[in-house]
């Protein structure tokens, strides 16, 4: 057990070398769900947000529009029932196409939220004209989000799973017509807003490891001092 203990100790000791493992997420995409019918065609938009870390207080949040028909993302709204999000920052020289966004919205809640109880925290809008410079199909839109104190990305992770952190979007010109609003959807974009975190799984496997080491010193010592 003594000559053990040197490795485990180093075990230990890598694992919490890993700060930056310890409480980080791999880039996720989520989906988005329509929660209102105005438009026949409103089934076809497909919407994304893909969720990345920038470092261990920020989140980077890339919306794409992915339809296949017109239509184009007017308002983005966020709704953070546990107060997670301190300071939105709208990098609009990241964008991909003419995509322009600005602080505030008009109208300042999500059409339709008040059917499934969004509560915007929130709110951002193409600078007008918004067909022009909202996200149109095969364009992006890319903001950086600051975490409060003391929150990590999964307590974020679990707030998108859990809905108490939402994401909602009025969709203008469908089809050249109507609008319809969506709401973020964790399950709907090919995977759940939960990875394992690296950290936690490095932890894990040094113990594991180190266990197992242990049986097997002792397995050893067993099998010396039992008959022939």
């Amino acid at each position: 057990m003594r000559k053990l203990a040197p490795f485990i100790m180093a075990l230990c000791l890598l694992a919490l070398a890993l700060p930056a493992w310890a409480d980080s997420i791999s880039p996720l995409d989520i989906g988005f769900s329509r929660i209102t019918g105005n438009s026949s065609q409103g089934d076809q938009v497909n919407l994304n947000v893909n969720v990345s870390q920038v470092d261990a207080n920020t989140v980077q949040f890339t919306f794409s529009n992915l339809s296949g028909i017109e239509s184009v993302v007017s308002e983005i709204y966020f709704q953070d029932l546990d107060g997670m999000l301190a300071r939105y920052q709208i990098l609009n020289d990241q964008n991909t196409g003419k995509v322009e966004f600005e602080a505030g919205a008009k109208p300042a809640n999500l059409p339709g939220g008040q059917d499934i109880s969004f509560s915007t925290s929130y709110a951002m809008q193409a600078e007008n004209p918004s067909p022009k410079y909202g996200i149109n199909p095969n364009e992006t839109l890319v903001i950086y989000v600051d975490l409060k104190e003391g929150v990590t990305v999964a307590t974020l992770l679990a707030g998108l799973n859990s809905g108490s952190v939402r994401i909602g979007a009025h969709v203008q010109s469908i089809a050249g017509g109507t609008s319809d609003s969506y709401v973020s959807d964790p399950g709907g974009g090919g995977g759940t807003a939960g990875a394992p975190e690296p950290g936690t799984m490095a932890l894990m496997g040094s113990g594991l490891l180190a266990g197992w080491l242990v049986r097997r010193k002792r397995g050893r010592k067993g099998g010396k001092g039992s008959p022939a």
